[in-house]
C-alpha cells in the first residue's frame, strides 16, 4: 500500500519550461549557438540537447546557476492547471513530499506563491549531475521507508530510471520535458497525461489499470 508519494518538481508540479528555454537560448545567442527547438528538447531531454548543440559540459554548471537564479526575480511561475486540486485531495491520506534539481529556496518560493507550501511535509535539493537514485537512496534509509510505500512522480526518463535503480514504484506524467514516446520506452509503472487521471491513480481508484 502507498504511504508517500514524492514529486519531482519542474514540468511536475509546476511549468518553468518556458523560463528555463529563454535561458537557455539566451546563453546560446550570447556564446553564438543556433536557436533550441522546444520539440527536440522534448524528444531527447535538455541535457542531451545541450550537449548536442555544441556547449562545452563545462559550462552546464554556469548555465544551470543562471537558470535557478531567474527563478528568484520570478512571481508568475504557476502550478500545472489542475495540479493543485490533486495535491490537496491527496494530502489527506498521504505523506508528500518532493525531490528536485531546483533548489530549496526556489521551491519554497514557487510554492507559497501557489499557496500550497504546506501541503508538502518533504523537500529535498539534489544535484543534476549525480543521479536522483542517489538521493532516493538516502531518503529511504533516513527516513527507514519501506520501498513497496513509495512511489515518485516525475515528468522525465531519469525520474522513471532513479525511482528502478531504488525498486519504487513510478508515475510518469506527459505534459512536463519529455515526450511520451520517450517515457514509454522507460516503462513507468504508471503513464498519465492529465492531473485528473494523476489523482485517479494515486488515490487507487484506478490502480487496476494495466501498468506500462
Amino acid at each position: 500500500m502507498i504511504k508517500v508519494i514524492l514529486f519531482d518538481f519542474d514540468g511536475t508540479l509546476v511549468d518553468t519550461f518556458p523560463l528555463i528555454k529563454g535561458v537557455v537560448e539566451k546563453f546560446k545567442k550570447k556564446e553564438g549557438y543556433p536557436p533550441l527547438n522546444i520539440e527536440q528538447i522534448k524528444q531527447v531531454g535538455l541535457k542531451k540537447l545541450i550537449k548536442k548543440s555544441g556547449i562545452p559540459l563545462w559550462k552546464i554548471p554556469s548555465i544551470t546557476s543562471k537558470i535557478l537564479k531567474s527563478f528568484r526575480k520570478r512571481t508568475d511561475i504557476k502550478l500545472f492547471w489542475g495540479i493543485k486540486k490533486v495535491i490537496k485531495e491527496l494530502k489527506k491520506d498521504y505523506r508528500l513530499g518532493i525531490l528536485s534539481s531546483n533548489s530549496k529556496e526556489n521551491i519554497k518560493k514557487i510554492l507559497k506563491e501557489n499557496g500550497v507550501e504546506k501541503i508538502f511535509e518533504y523537500s529535498y535539493s539534489d544535484s543534476p549531475f549525480f543521479g536522483k537514485h542517489n538521493r532516493l537512496k538516502k531518503l529511504i534509509k533516513k527516513y527507514k521507508f519501506n520501498p513497496e510505500e513509495i512511489i515518485y512522480v516525475g515528468d522525465e526518463d531519469r525520474d522513471i530510471k532513479a525511482a528502478k535503480k531504488v525498486k519504487i514504484k513510478s508515475v510518469a506524467v506527459t505534459w512536463g520535458y519529455n515526450s511520451r514516446e520517450r517515457l514509454i520506452k522507460e516503462k513507468p509503472t504508471y503513464l498519465v497525461d492529465s492531473p485528473k487521471e494523476l489523482g485517479k491513480i494515486l488515490k487507487g481508484k484506478i490502480f487496476s489499470q494495466k501498468a506500462i
